[in-house]
């Protein structure tokens, strides 16, 4: 299953039908029915570096294109649920709490990124273990349960301790922070912390830590 069909399942919206015969530039995938391209993405598009070579798009993937939520908003859509946005102060509730497979979630930064095109395939099949899309990263991020929990749980006592997202996130103390991590006991902590430079995950669940 497609992110395209997930859409249009959950919403069980009509969609419209072309007559190009080729492969979809969204999905790669062959159609009968695709849609030239014109048709479907606005020229102000900034994501072809997304697309693949392909003559038109599909029916499905068209409904990625329908709705401007889709980039602006942070979301979850599943066949058993549907399709709804949600505030960035519930994207770890969310990603803990998914709903029933297949299932698939975005989370919006800015609105201006449609990364979720990254992940055309990578419709969810656990709730446990699945891949999702963040605004800031063009690739897909594999979310593991027991090492995201881990992870969050390290966050939110770091920025307890009053370490700031960007040094938890870069993997960079300032001064002021190993000096009073020194002072307080903790810095073996943020020796830890800095071995987590550069993993998605990790940056993810700084990102959606809320203390």
């Amino acid at each position: 299953m497609t992110l395209g069909e997930l859409l249009l399942n959950a919403s069980q919206c009509s969609i419209n039908q072309g007559n190009v015969q080729g492969v979809c530039m969204i999905c790669n995938r062959e159609t009968k029915e695709g849609l030239k391209i014109k048709e479907v993405v606005s020229g102000n598009f900034t994501g072809w570096s997304m697309l693949q070579s392909g003559d038109c798009v599909c029916p499905e993937c068209a409904i990625i294109f329908s709705d401007q939520t889709f980039r602006k908003k942070s979301w979850v859509v599943s066949e058993k649920s549907g399709f709804r946005v949600f505030k960035n102060d519930e994207a770890a509730e969310i990603m803990f709490n998914p709903p029933e497979p297949p299932f698939f979630i975005h989370i919006a930064k800015q609105g201006q990124k449609q990364t979720w095109l990254y992940c055309l395939h990578r419709v969810a099949t656990s709730n446990k273990r699945y891949f999702f899309s963040h605004e800031a990263y063009n690739v897909p991020i594999f979310f593991e349960r027991e090492k995201a929990e881990n992870y969050l749980q390290k966050a939110k006592h770091a920025l307890q301790l009053g370490v700031t997202k960007r040094e938890l996130i870069i993997g960079e103390f300032k001064t002021t922070t190993w000096r009073k991590a020194y002072e307080q006991g903790y810095n073996d902590f943020l020796k830890e912390l800095s071995g987590y430079k550069k993993d998605l995950l990790w940056e993810v669940m700084v990102d959606v830590a809320r203390v």
